[in-house]
């Protein structure tokens, strides 16, 4: 895999709840970024500009660079305040009722990163653009200014490439090649190589919480190549004409206990099971216990 998708696709193995929650909440960051930003965008554009406040119109081909830089960056903001609106509200109307509503969300949220990226990319060079046509023929100040902003730019780039490579190495991993070059300690051999060892424990870490966690969304889970723990088998067995029933919560009670096999509960009552669950599943769980495990997870 090697696209944007991967930095998205970890909110999926979150519980069912949290996951939609998220995207509602990712959706509205998008809109209300791109409707706030409009604004930044505009001053810069009217500091920068010849029409307005910016230039004499003396340096006549960085000019019109400007103007064409800032016009794609303005409209690249406004439809990312509209369409992240427009899939706010969406989101809003039908998340709760969509099991899969986090899977077809990503391709969505992807497009809005890149618009966001795009923004940002562009209101650099506009910025940096704006400051030249401001400034020059002023060369020491313009020297300066240019120095000045290059250096915070770096500064927040290095801080932003190193936050995400210690929280997120496996969706780092997977971006693309365009983005991970982009990053100067990913030249080195020796930094890929640990970032692909960080990546595989960040996989682990990511396929323990999807089995421990969430919800399944294939009630037949365990029997077409998933592993989870017996207590795991147990329950997703009694709670299988119930479906919209987590269990992880239930998994994570008993775990609490240090009770994580089946067999630890043979010898226990339905009550002191029922400390752990509703007394009605308790009942099923306790039933289950009886049979063969070969059975139940049949």
């Amino acid at each position: 895999m090697s696209t944007w998708e991967a930095g998205f696709l970890s909110l999926t193995l979150e519980p069912l709840k949290v996951r939609n929650e998220r995207i509602i909440q990712l959706f509205e960051a998008y809109a209300i970024f791109g409707a706030l930003f409009t604004q930044g965008i505009w001053i810069i554009y009217e500091w920068g500009s010849w029409k307005s406040f910016g230039g004499d119109g003396s340096n006549y081909v960085v000019e019109r660079v400007f103007e064409c830089v800032m016009a794609i960056a303005l409209g690249c903001n406004v439809l990312l305040a509209l369409w992240g609106a427009m899939l706010w509200i969406h989101a809003i109307e039908t998340n709760s009722s969509h099991e899969d509503f986090a899977f077809h969300s990503v391709k969505p949220l992807v497009y809005l990163q890149y618009l966001l990226i795009d923004s940002a990319i562009l209101v650099v060079v506009g910025f940096l653009l704006g400051t030249y046509i401001n400034l020059s023929p002023y060369w020491p100040e313009t020297a300066i200014a240019l120095t000045v902003v290059g250096f915070i730019i770096l500064w927040g780039l290095v801080i932003l490439y190193r936050h995400e490579l210690t929280c997120s190495p496996l969706e780092c991993y997977h971006f693309p090649a365009w983005i991970k070059y982009t990053n100067p300690s990913f030249w080195l051999r020796q930094n890929r190589e640990e970032l692909k060892g960080e990546a595989r424990l960040r996989a682990r870490e990511l396929k323990k919480r999807a089995y421990r966690e969430r919800k399944k969304l294939d009630p037949d889970f365990e029997t077409t190549g998933g592993s989870e723990s017996s207590i795991g088998a147990i329950l997703r067995s009694a709670t299988k004409r119930r479906e919209d029933c987590d269990i992880s919560t239930y998994e994570a009670r008993l775990a609490e206990d240090w009770f994580t096999a089946a067999t630890q509960l043979e010898n226990k009552s339905v009550d002191f099971i029922s400390r752990y669950m509703p007394y009605v599943l308790a009942e099923e769980v306790h039933k289950l216990i009886r049979v063969p495990e070969a059975k139940v997870n049949g």
